[in-house]
């Protein structure tokens, strides 16, 4: 049986174009103690981390979005706030080294749908700096 490891307090930026991922991404995440900002247009999204970079521990993004991807999104973000991790999420499969990936601050890809089953565990290496599962 496999252990979760328990939430946080950081504040997350939780974007998908679609309205009820974000949001159950928010309430997801939310449970867990973290708190979430959720966005539905990527193109708001960077203009509210680039309004307040310091406001944000992480960034949760879809990767598939009208305006500007999840990765296009990240590269901006990174040119802002190159230390805020950004945890990617994906129907395809993508990895670090996909095209623009290295200008980002992507640190993981997820591939839906196991988004909720991985996402605690992303969470936690990340915010505890442990390179290790």
């Amino acid at each position: 049986m496999d252990i979760l490891p328990g939430g946080g307090s950081e504040h997350i930026l939780y974007v998908d174009d679609e309205e009820g991922l974000a949001i159950l991404g928010q309430e997801f995440l939310e449970d867990m103690g973290y708190t979430v900002t959720p966005m539905f247009s990527s193109v708001e999204a960077l203009a509210a981390f680039r309004a307040e970079p310091q406001r944000f521990d992480l960034v949760v993004t879809d990767q598939t979005m009208p305006e500007m991807t999840g990765v296009e999104m990240a590269v901006e973000m990174a040119k802002i706030s190159p230390e805020t991790p950004v945890v990617l999420c994906s129907g395809f499969r993508m990895s670090l080294e996909s095209p623009g990936v290295a200008e980002s601050s992507i640190c993981e890809v997820l591939l839906k749908p196991e988004v909720f089953d991985k996402l605690p565990l992303v969470l936690r290496r990340l915010f505890d700096g442990n390179d290790s599962f």
